[in-house]
């Protein structure tokens, strides 16, 4: 493993190729989503990249007339709007979960204007939707927490709302970053039951500046090079640093090179 330091110019020395490599999406959408709305588009962004999802999210939102006609729908017919993005199923039982319990708080939908407010506030107007006195005196990252107490949020889900909506340091990790991560070598095996240490170390090299940035890249690239089969390696700009492509290069080079050895004849 790299040091710290050589991990932090690995990282930047990737996020430089691959922009140079990828046309990138707007990494704001045209009109700033509310809270509740950014929460429910990450669960659609998770393990796809902002193109994808946005389509599946335009999707849902042209299908049924509002929230509360997606929360009382089935999963079958949330799951038929978001199609054909993987893993429709799930995606449609989280997101018909968290309106249910967002309903359930404050029977609305709208989890306040958090990302209007300094970072002090916006935790305290989380406090407003779990009853909870010890919450008076939050930080970024324990409001974080608290969206993160519904059981259809993820770390994911949370980390994503943190660097869209309420203005903090997070890098989002699903399957797809993750795996470009581990392949480059900057990460070796991770506890999917503990992303948040894994995140907490990849945020100490990325500036918060780029990280919406780099969020995007890497999405991108492992869905259109750095697949989880068959990766395209002998394309992909970061090869020259990745211990993993050079490794399987080396590999289908040395299967494709014939053996040297006359034919025997019959």
């Amino acid at each position: 493993m790299p040091a710290i330091t050589n991990k932090q110019q690995l990282l930047t020395q990737a996020q430089n190729a691959l922009k140079k490599r990828f046309p990138l999406p707007a990494l704001e959408p045209e009109s700033p989503r509310p809270l509740l709305e950014e929460l429910l588009f990450a669960i659609c962004r998770e393990g796809s990249t902002t193109a994808d999802a946005e389509a599946a999210y335009g999707r849902l939102k042209k299908t049924f007339v509002d929230w509360n006609e997606i929360r009382v729908s089935t999963v079958q017919e949330v799951a038929d709007a978001l199609r054909p993005l993987p893993q429709a199923g799930p995606r449609a039982g989280w997101i018909i979960g968290v309106l249910h319990a967002v309903f359930e708080l404050n029977y609305s939908y709208d989890l306040g204007d958090m990302e209007k407010k300094g970072l002090k506030q916006a935790a305290k107007q989380v406090s407003r939707y779990f009853n909870d006195s010890e919450l008076k005196k939050l930080n970024l990252k324990q409001a974080a927490k608290q969206i993160g107490r519904f059981k259809q949020v993820n770390d994911f889900a949370v980390a994503w709302v943190v660097q869209r909506s309420l203005g903090g340091h997070a890098i989002p990790l699903d399957g797809p970053t993750i795996r470009v991560l581990q392949r480059l070598g900057v990460v070796e095996e991770v506890d999917l039951d503990d992303l948040e240490s894994v995140r907490g170390g990849i945020e100490h090299m990325i500036p918060k500046v780029r990280g919406p940035e780099f969020t995007e890249l890497v999405s991108i690239h492992a869905k259109e090079l750095c697949t989880e089969k068959d990766p395209l390696c002998p394309k992909c700009p970061l090869l020259s640093d990745c211990p993993t492509g050079q490794e399987l290069t080396a590999k289908k080079s040395d299967k494709d090179k014939p053996d040297g050895k006359p034919k025997k004849s019959r």
